[in-house]
């Protein structure tokens, strides 16, 4: 009986875990129709003011040309058949040129509310996907482990208290992905095509400015691929499921190495233990933060992961030799280190201890102690 709900549990699981695969690049794709819309509104605002001002020219001058045909018909007697058709020939092409601009604003604006009923669609459809994610990964974390912890205590105000903390960990890290998002591929992207759209027009003008613009955008292209494969594996780091954690983390820190330029040391002490899931997603994103925060603030060349298994507990390290700072200030202000908070809560919802040692210009260490949550513990 034990294996068959095993089974449905893991067939459940896979099944879940597809299907957040699905909703992932469905947000995804609108996130990436999204900006693109927004420039392309931004273009059409730009584009209806600059008709908008060619239509006030041309009104203003199909006015003047009117009033001077007006003048040659009354005193036609004054002037030769030549002139009087060539005013009115002027009148006829300005008025066709009015009618036009006048009929491509209509246009412009048409298009102008689409898109922007369209980014109010896709704002839904972003929020409802990104509640649907975070139903999902609450439920792949309870299945991948978690569920084994709940069910050992069943006093209904812990269990909320534990689901409170798994939904702010989360929240957390979608925040975080979303900074990421904005500050890397979001912005480099809106630059790749606006640059394109520069080459484009120079193509006929200035073919070599536009190899050499080519050259370099495939480099930007390259760099931003990198981010965003780094982002897709922050997220869901496949490798801990095939390879295990001790793998998944050697494959993360070559990765942070290369895209940081900081030597990272690796070092384990002690047999390797397979750990509950839960436990090792825990770990896992607790030391993708730290170091997260070593490359964004330490202004650190050098960091080292110590991981030690004893026989009770794990203990992990985070050490660098970077700018350090104030601990006492840094956790008294919550709102400005929602990382570091997020792994102090994400330890201790497995009763693991994370002690923060830093001080300016001399470095930080962050330890996390972790009791010994063996696959197949009770």
């Amino acid at each position: 009986m034990t294996d068959r709900l095993g089974l449905i549990m893991s067939n459940t699981l896979k099944a879940i875990e597809t299907s957040k695969e699905e909703i992932f690049y469905i947000a995804e794709s609108t996130h990436a129709e999204t900006q693109r819309l927004i420039q392309e509104l931004e273009q059409l605002k730009d584009e209806i003011t600059h008709t908008i001002t060619e239509v006030d020219k041309y009104q203003k001058l199909e006015r003047q040309l009117r009033q001077r045909l007006m003048e040659v018909s009354r005193d036609f007697g004054n002037h030769s058949e030549k002139e009087m058709m060539d005013i009115y020939t002027k009148t006829k092409d300005v008025q066709v040129q009015l009618q036009l601009t006048q009929s491509k604003e209509i246009q412009l604006r048409a298009r102008r509310d689409e898109i922007e009923r369209s980014l109010k669609q896709m704002e839904k459809t972003i929020e409802r996907a990104e509640n649907l994610l975070n139903q999902v990964t609450m439920a792949i974390n309870l299945l991948h482990g978690g569920i084994s912890e709940l069910s050992q205590n069943n006093n209904p105000e812990n269990m909320q208290e534990i689901a409170q903390k798994i939904i702010r960990a989360q929240d957390e890290e979608r925040r975080r992905v979303a900074r990421e998002i904005h500050d890397g591929p979001a912005q480099n992207l809106a630059n790749i095509v606006l640059r394109l759209e520069i080459a484009e027009k120079l193509l006929a003008l200035d073919p070599d400015r536009v190899r050499a613009e080519i050259a370099d955008l495939k480099g930007l292209v390259r760099s931003n691929l990198r981010d965003i494969r780094r982002i897709i594996f922050d997220l869901r780091p496949i490798a801990l499921d095939n390879h295990g954690f001790i793998s998944a983390l050697e494959k993360y820190l070559m990765n942070f190495q290369e895209t940081y330029h900081i030597t990272c040391d690796f070092k384990i002490f002690g047999k390797e233990k397979h750990l509950l899931p839960a436990v090792e997603v825990a770990l896992f994103r607790s030391l993708q933060e730290g170091m997260t925060n070593i490359a964004k603030h330490a202004h650190a060349d050098w960091a080292r992961v110590l991981i030690e298994y004893e026989e009770s507990q794990i203990i992990v390290q985070i050490t660098d030799r970077g700018i350090g700072f104030d601990v006492e200030e840094a956790l008294s202000n919550p709102g400005d280190h929602f990382g570091l908070v997020g792994m102090k809560e994400r330890i201790e919802m497995f009763n693991g201890q994370m002690i923060l040692s830093s001080s300016p210009k001399k470095g930080t260490t962050v330890k996390i102690i972790m009791p010994n949550y063996e696959e197949g513990w009770e």
